[in-house]
Parts: C-alpha cells; structure tokens; sequence
C-alpha cells in the first residue's frame, strides 16, 4: 500500500473532524440525563408538596379526635350535673360534683389541645400553599429549560449529520486501508488512533520509542504504530513541515 506524508496529514485532519463529531455526540448524550436531573428537581417539590398535604390532614384528623374527646366530657359532665338532682347525701353530692369537676379540668385540657392543633393547622396550610406555588414554579422552570435542552439537542444532531456528512466525505480522499486501521485503533483507544511524538516519546502513552521506529516515522514510507499503545505515530513535520532555521 502506497504511503506519504500526505496521507499521515490527512489522518490527523480526519482525527481532528473525529474529534469534533465525538464531542457533539458527547454533549448529545449527555442531555437526557440532564432533563432527568431537571425532572428531579420538579418531582422533589412534588414529594414536598404531598408531604404538606399530608401534613395537613393528620391535624385535622386529630383535631378532631379532640373535637370527638371534648364532645364526649363535655356529655360525661352533663350526665353527672343530671344526677346531682337525684342524690341523698352529702358524700354522693361532693362525689359527683368532684367527677363534674374533673370532666371539667380534663374538657379545658382538651380545649387548650384543640387551640393549638388549630394554629398547627392554619400554619400547615400555609406551608402547602407555599409548595404549591413553589411546585408551580419549579415546573415552570424544567418545561423551559428542559425545551431549551431538546432544542439544542435537535440543533447538535443536525450538526452532527453535516459534520457526519463532511468527515464521510473527507475519509473517502484516503486509502480505504489506512481508514481501516485508523477506525479499528480508535475503536480500541477511545477515540484517539494517532499520537504526535514529543521528540522520541508517544504523546498518548509516553512511552520512549526505539531508534528503528523513529526511523520509519521520519521517511513517512508505511503506518507506523508505538509499540505500547498501538496508536499510529506521526511528527509535527509530516503534517506541518519542518521549522525553519
């Protein structure tokens, strides 16, 4: 197979055009899960929000399990105030009157009980309308940002299909050999399947590489691989010629 330093010039600028189309894909694939972070967002105001209202309901109810409470002393000290008129000695009179007594106490405890329940509740309310609004909010805010997202995402893809497009184009100018090998290093090297020495070193894996290689990268006469990472090593003077003097 036919090789210059052309071609390594050309396998650069398709690793470069590679470069960018893994990028877009990238942030592509990156987008859903950021709408799933937004959604998130709106589903923990949504916890919060049946939490409140949770909240809410319990005090009623026990609110009125006082109310029930209340009702039933209120009756039990009404019930002895009736039987006041039918006892015969003093001791029943003081003995119902002390059961009067402490229906009474016990109705006044419930009440102060009821009192608070009800400044409980009129402050869950106002919490629930809070996370109602607060919820109102957030949802509002992930539609937009979650629409401004898919609007990039579709922008990015029709990037990406031009990109696609040109870099296609542009591997069609090189031998279909060399693209070859070029795609099954980049496969096996995330991506990246040429590495530019840094005077005898890789530049991917660092790693020295013998005489007889740099050698072979310096007359540009076949694909010359690092012995470590198995990338396609190439010079800064194949692609951009030598500096001057």
């Amino acid at each position: 197979m036919a090789f210059n330093k052309d071609d390594v010039a050309k396998l650069v600028g398709l690793q470069e055009q590679d470069r960018v189309l893994d990028a877009l894909r990238a942030e592509i694939d990156a987008i859903p899960g950021q709408i799933a972070a937004l959604q998130n967002e709106a589903d923990a105001e949504k916890r919060a929000l049946a939490e409140a209202k949770d909240h809410v309901v319990k005090s009623v109810l026990k609110r009125k399990e006082k109310e029930q409470q209340l009702a039933a002393k209120e009756a039990e000290a009404r019930k002895f105030g009736n039987d006041l008129n039918n006892v015969k000695t003093n001791e029943a009179f003081r003995a119902l009157q002390h059961e009067i007594d402490g229906c009474k106490k016990q109705a006044g405890d419930i009440e102060t009980e009821i009192l608070m329940l009800m400044e409980e509740g009129d402050a869950l309310s106002k919490e629930e309308k809070v996370r109602a609004a607060s919820l109102k909010e957030a949802e509002g805010r992930v539609q937009q940002k979650v629409g401004l997202l898919e609007a990039r995402k579709a922008e990015i893809e029709g990037k990406l299909a031009a990109r696609k497009g040109e870099r296609d184009g542009f591997a069609g100018t090189i031998a279909p050999e060399m693209v070859a090998q070029y795609d099954a290093i980049r496969v096996r090297r995330k991506g990246i399947a040429l590495s530019k020495l840094d005077g005898n070193t890789c530049g991917a894996c660092r790693m020295v590489q013998p005489p007889q290689v740099m050698v072979y990268v310096a007359k540009a006469a076949k694909l010359v691989c690092c012995e470590s990472c198995q990338r396609i090593l190439y010079s800064a003077d194949q692609v951009f010629g030598p500096k001057p003097a």
